[in-house]
């Protein structure tokens, strides 16, 4: 048996939102105030009967809908049979069920509601509110808060069955709040942590006999130890003084020094062992206390739901929710953590499922598809949008294999699209450099758009586009992440003698169709392929340049020589032919040679372009990504600058590696983003209309 969904309506960021749920580890992500915590907190509507608080107004799903009626709350949590189920299951539910046939099926629903009677009072109160008087909208129901009744029914809701008080507490949610004290939790207060664990496990695997003979001895213990310290302490001293208040006439105090067991424990402090030192727990690392306070919080659950220790008590269906375990963690304690868990409910069922709310990019990563849920804030007003990566891929051996890949490549890096708000995927290391720095350069910054740049390389967009809804049937579309992705892709023409076997391989733009002895492809496969895929996703673009994003940068900034960095080879020679394309200088002759005989057909300024980029691009060919750095630096140079940040000069014009004898400002005023980079990057920030930085 596991918790298969919970339907949410009308409270708090949900209208009506059905959440579905795999059996074992479930990982809730995505972007703050997405509806998280809200699912954590609707689940302990219902199962956590002591502990959970009554609804104020703004637990209500604001705004409204309906202003004519009083507002209420639902939340119904469907329970599945599976293969593990045991006879206690069913009969945990039997009463709860609402589908009997394999796999049946049982509810719980969880109401916040006025009773009839109140409701049509406030209904009729209701109706002479303003429809845009919130105010006095939010005073009616507010009056009404105090005959607002809660109920949990069993089975469908329609026939009013409340569930028995016996069956929910059998089955339990045990919560780990995001915001938690763990040092204070665990030592301090008149109940802690660490006093009810030792409770717990005191006299464990002991038989009855052996327990008596415990007590027994302990007894005897504390009572020599009580009369030591009675011996030691003169309570007279103290009595003096009170008696001269007058305290006494209420009763003389002593001091009982029949100690109890449980004030012995109370008493103990833990200590952690380090270096060959005992250190005080509390003075331990805040990330060490919080694993320290999560072990703890997990044994007890283990003591809770152990028959043995607590019979018919027991919990037979516990639940654990962790909210931001990554809390105070390194990555490999993180990583370590989720392997725990996922352990305890694979193994020990001790759990028989956990709930985690996170904002690591390192657990998700070494999570699988099937267990992340991913909450999205939804573009206008309404409730935030529920997507299902592991339902994101079809079952023919294509899908299959994509959701191979995507598991095995989804790192810390690339988990970053399951979080942001738009997506940028390049194929390499020039791009995640570049791009950032680019962007701010059209005024359209990708941190502040909330956009993630995934490099996932040059033939990989494929296998991470399903997740955004491409290529897949209508059905399952509804799974997808729903927000603005964007595909930044080399064009890569190739040309082939016809009547050849050879390959196609790679040449030039200018070069396309000028030779009838030989068969061209303007843009690579993959392109096609990915635009094939796309068709009819209005939330995905595929663009690209040219040839590569390197070309392109330099066909649009031919007359900029601050694109040119040291790590080019021939880097005086570049910028020599920046400033005159007609010079040939001697290490770029034989390039200039051929490119400016195969540009002869263009116009003067088109050919100058082409030139300077193929030169460009054969001299960083090597260190693509030691120049794709350099660069960077430079453009950010030239950003505070052109934002009038930046006061240019003979600093910023060494540390831009560019024209160090220059007089003037170099190519400012030419420098500009490529189109197909400024296309994606719009697009992916849901930023379409172009802005320009002013000049300096």
């Amino acid at each position: 048996m596991y918790l298969a969904a919970v339907r949410i309506q009308n409270y708090r960021c949900f209208i009506d939102q059905v959440v579905d749920f795999t059996p074992g580890v479930n990982i809730l992500l995505g972007e703050n105030n997405a509806g998280k915590t809200t699912i954590i907190k609707a689940l302990g509507l219902v199962l956590d009967q002591r502990a959970r608080r009554r609804p104020t107004f703004y637990d209500f799903h604001q705004p409204s809908e309906n202003w004519t009626a009083p507002p209420s709350i639902a939340v119904t949590m469907t329970f599945r049979s599976s293969k593990s189920d045991t006879p206690e299951d069913k009969a945990l539910v039997a009463t709860w069920l609402t589908k009997l046939e394999s796999p049946w099926e049982a509810q719980l629903t969880y109401t916040f509601s006025l009773e009839l009677e109140h409701e049509v009072e406030c209904r009729e109160a209701l109706k002479s509110v303003p429809t845009d008087d919130f105010a006095q909208y939010q005073r009616v129901v507010e009056s009404y808060l105090d005959k607002y009744v809660t109920r949990t029914f069993g089975g469908t809701v329609e026939n009013q069955l409340e569930a028995e008080r016996d069956s929910l507490d059998k089955t339990t949610l045990h919560s780990l709040d995001a915001v938690r004290d763990a040092p204070k939790e665990l030592f301090t207060g008149t109940d802690p942590l660490l006093k009810r664990i030792l409770k717990q496990i005191r006299d464990d695997g002991k038989s009855p006999q052996e327990i008596a003979q415990n007590t027994k001895e302990l007894c005897d213990i504390t009572q020599a130890l009580g009369s030591h310290i009675d011996k030691r302490i003169k309570l007279e001293t103290l009595l003096r003084f009170v008696n001269d208040t007058g305290a006494l006439e209420g009763g003389a105090p002593h001091l009982e020094h029949n100690l109890r067991e449980e004030d012995l424990l109370y008493a103990l402090r833990m200590y952690v062992k380090s270096s060959g030192a005992l250190v005080p727990a509390e003075l331990n690392g805040l990330g060490y206390n919080n694993l320290l306070y999560i072990g703890l919080v997990l044994a007890s659950l283990d003591h809770q739901a152990d028959p043995s220790k607590r019979g018919s008590n027991a919990s037979l269906f516990p639940i654990l929710s962790i909210e931001e375990p990554e809390a105070h963690l390194h990555p490999a304690l993180q990583y370590k953590l989720l392997r725990h868990i996922e352990k305890r409910v694979s193994e020990t069922k001790r759990n028989r499922q956990v709930f985690i709310t996170t904002h690591s990019t390192h657990i998700t990563s070494a999570s699988p598809l099937d267990q992340l849920i991913v909450c999205t804030l939804p573009t206008t007003s309404g409730s935030p949008r529920i997507a299902y990566p592991g339902k994101c891929f079809t079952s023919d051996k294509e899908g299959k294999s994509s959701k191979a890949y995507v598991e095995r490549y989804l790192d810390a890096t690339k988990s970053s699209l399951l979080f942001a708000k738009g997506v940028i995927s390049v194929e390499g290391i020039a791009e995640q450099l570049l791009l950032p720095v680019l962007a701010e350069h059209i005024d359209c910054s990708l941190e502040e758009h909330h956009v993630a740049l995934v490099p996932v390389g040059g033939l990989t967009f494929k296998h991470f586009l399903p997740l955004f809804g491409a290529g897949l049937p209508p059905v399952q579309t509804k799974n997808a992440l729903a927000r603005p992705v964007a595909c930044l892709i080399d064009a890569d023409p190739r040309k082939q003698l016809r009547g050849n076997n050879e390959k196609f391989r790679s040449c030039y733009p200018y070069e396309i169709n000028q030779d009838p002895k030989c068969a061209y492809k303007p843009l690579s496969d993959s392109i096609e392929k990915l635009e094939t895929l796309t068709k009819g996703r209005e939330n995905i673009l595929v663009d690209h340049g040219d040839k590569t994003l390197e070309y392109d940068l330099a066909f649009d900034n031919h007359k900029c020589p601050l694109i040119v960095t040291e790590a080019c080879t021939h880097a005086s020679a570049l910028r020599t032919i920046i400033a005159d394309p007609a010079t040939t200088p001697d290490e770029l002759a034989e390039i200039l040679m051929e490119a400016r005989a195969a540009t002869e057909h263009l116009a003067a300024h088109a050919q100058a372009a082409h030139v300077i980029a193929t030169c460009y691009l054969q001299c960083i060919d090597s260190a693509k990504g030691e120049h794709a750095f350099a660069l960077a630096r430079v453009l950010k140079v030239l950003l505070r600058f052109r934002t009038r940040k930046f006061h240019w000069g003979e600093k910023a014009l060494a540390s831009a590696r560019a024209a160090k004898n220059a007089k003037e400002k170099p190519g400012i005023s030419d420098f500009k983003v490529p189109r197909a980079i400024a296309n994606v990057i719009r697009w992916a920030s849901r930023q379409p209309t172009p802005t320009t930085l002013p000049l300096a």
